[in-house]
């Protein structure tokens, strides 16, 4: 990495922190002062999560193949977190909440989102939400996705929310959701995944959409800051891929001129 890349990495981390301090205060004063970009699939959940309920079936929550100490960590901690927010409303009907992993080193972690989860509505003694399940992935995932597809009716599954790492094998399970007439919320770290999901889903989450649990369907202020300053620093990297490019296209259709005129309206020439 070179200085001027990582000067600029300094400053984009530096910028961040400052806009997710100042952002936070004030959203802790006042919430209503920010209003978050709608996303269908995190307006979907709880309805899904509420005719789950009513029809006392379970709601199905999936990692997918994210798992910890590796490049997914970050995927498997954000899809953790959206289970967390999905089975704290789940855990109230009378059936628990299904969690299901691919890798081994994320079954702690589903054990312990359903622990908190639990604990968040008082019923951790009751033993309400233990049902974390692993199944094998094999060299593609497509032994996972037939598992799934073999739970979900075989378990009277009502929704599922697939968020983590998932691949191609994601159609699988989202065909056996729509023969089913379950409701399907998906979303993944893999382009491959992404493209299936916005397919095939009820409500897909495409990018950085998978990160936002918190702020969507929690009440903390500093993750409704960090959507925030998300989306201002995607409009602010908009602008610095458009600025350049406006100037480049401008200049070859005008032999330069544009570039020049620019310079003069700005006071530079």
């Amino acid at each position: 990495m070179d200085s001027t890349t990582q000067i600029l990495t300094v400053l984009i981390l530096l910028i961040t922190m400052v806009l997710v301090v100042i952002i936070t205060q004030f959203a802790r004063r006042r919430r209503s002062l920010y209003v978050l970009r709608p996303l269908p699939a995190y307006r979907l959940i709880p309805t899904a999560i509420g005719e789950s309920i009513e029809a006392n079936r379970p709601v199905h929550i999936s990692l997918g193949a994210a798992g910890l100490g590796g490049f997914e960590t970050l995927t498997a901690l954000a899809a953790a977190e959206l289970a967390y927010q999905a089975a704290s409303r789940a855990i109230i009907g009378g059936v628990s909440p299904i969690v299901t992993i691919s890798d081994p080193t994320a079954l702690p972690l589903a054990q312990d989102t359903l622990r908190r989860a639990a604990a968040a509505r008082g019923l951790l003694k009751s033993g309400a939400a233990r049902d974390a399940r692993w199944y094998p992935a094999g060299s593609s995932g497509l032994a996972f996705a037939a598992a799934l597809s073999g739970m979900l009716p075989d378990d009277r599954v009502a929704a599922s929310i697939l968020v983590g790492s998932f691949g191609t094998e994601l159609a699988l399970i989202a065909e056996t959701s729509a023969r089913r007439g379950q409701r399907l919320i998906a979303g993944t770290d893999t382009l491959q995944g992404q493209a299936v999901a916005y397919v095939m889903a009820d409500a897909p989450l495409i990018g950085e959409e998978i990160y936002m649990a918190g702020a969507y369907l929690g009440d903390s202020a500093v993750q409704m800051a960090g959507a925030v300053v998300q989306d201002i620093l995607r409009w602010l990297l908009i602008l610095a891929i458009f600025v350049p490019t406006a100037l480049a296209v401008g200049d070859a259709i005008l032999n330069g001129r544009f570039s020049a005129a620019l310079a003069r309206l700005l006071g530079g020439g």
